[in-house]
């Protein structure tokens, strides 16, 4: 009969999905992941094979839960240009550490990885391309509403404000001041005017 595991690997795999957001895939060693978790490696490996399968099921769980967040506040109610900047906003807040902002993981993941880990490059187009259909949503309701001019592209905005989800995230990691950041969050969406 087999042990009943000892912990929730729900509660590990964010905890893994911190340590990773934090360090990047290469610089977290598995010691990191078993001082961040609290589970053991013979648990972890139990459950997710390797750390390359824990980073894996990070990014999904990343996706599920953070990119998920992102795409509530997108269905808030209101004029298109306030819930686009509330949503920017919301980013300034998401990757805060004590140690200051860590951006967006699969940013972070797209500059350290895509071009070697093709499973991990999969992971991040996906996680754009949700952002990128949530986006497009919002902004055709906004078309179909009269908010938005209807010979207006909403597939090139919706990509527009996608990649500046990624470039709001590139910037808070480099240390950029909020006041820059905010400047760049009101020229992305004066474009929607």
């Amino acid at each position: 009969m087999a042990r009943p595991r000892e912990f929730e690997p729900e509660e590990a795999l964010d905890k893994a999905m911190r340590q990773f957001w934090t360090k990047g895939y290469h610089d977290t060693s598995i010691r990191d992941l078993v001082e961040a978790t609290g589970v053991n490696y013979y648990g972890l490996y139990g459950v997710f094979e390797n750390k390359h399968g824990l980073f894996l099921a990070a990014l999904d769980r990343y996706r599920d839960t953070v990119t998920a967040e992102i795409l509530a506040q997108l269905k808030q109610p209101g004029p298109l240009t306030d819930v686009i900047t509330k949503t920017y906003e919301h980013l300034l807040n998401i990757g805060k550490t004590r140690c200051g902002p860590i951006g967006c993981l699969m940013c972070n993941t797209a500059v350290e990885l895509a071009s070697e880990d093709p499973a991990a490059a999969s992971k991040v187009h996906a996680n754009m391309a949700q952002l990128r259909k949530g986006f497009r949503a919002k902004l055709t309701e906004a078309q179909q509403s009269g908010e938005l001019a209807v010979e207006r592209d909403v597939g090139a905005l919706a990509e527009f404000l996608t990649t500046t989800v990624y470039s709001l995230a590139l910037l808070l990691r480099s240390g950029c001041d909020k006041a820059y950041v905010r400047r760049h969050i009101r020229t992305a969406v004066s474009l929607l005017d």
